[in-house]
């Protein structure tokens, strides 16, 4: 079980890295497939740094915690979580989107991962 649970998270990490190398190295075609405009170098900056920079960072959180262990439960846990406040604010503030609550139940998949890793462990 406890292998299963690794093997998950693992996958998990992976597609981070994978969506968070889009965002950082080839924001155009993702910002079309999700209806998102940057026209300035300022937009896009923030774009390539806080959606692909987190995106990659929670990958590497991710698999260090894989490989180090519980030392980085917690960090994942925290960033996950304030990932998952700014969602519901932005739930509140701007509407519910479909991609939104798609990220909040992966988000929240991942905390349920790390806890049920640490419990096994």
């Amino acid at each position: 079980m406890l292998m299963a649970l690794k093997v998950i998270l693992g996958l998990i990490g992976g597609l981070l890295l994978f969506l968070g190398g889009r965002w950082m190295f080839a924001p155009d075609g993702i910002m079309r497939e999700h209806n998102i405009s940057a026209s300035s170098s300022t937009g896009k900056n923030f774009i390539r740094g806080d959606i692909g920079g987190l995106l990659i960072g929670g990958a590497i959180a991710i698999f260090m915690f894989l490989y180090q262990g519980m030392t980085w439960a917690f960090p994942i846990i925290v960033i996950m979580g304030s990932v998952i406040l700014g969602r519901v604010v932005g739930l509140i503030a701007d509407g519910k989107s479909k991609q939104g609550m798609i990220a909040i139940a992966v988000e929240l998949v991942i905390i349920a991962l790390i806890v049920g890793i640490a419990g096994l462990s």
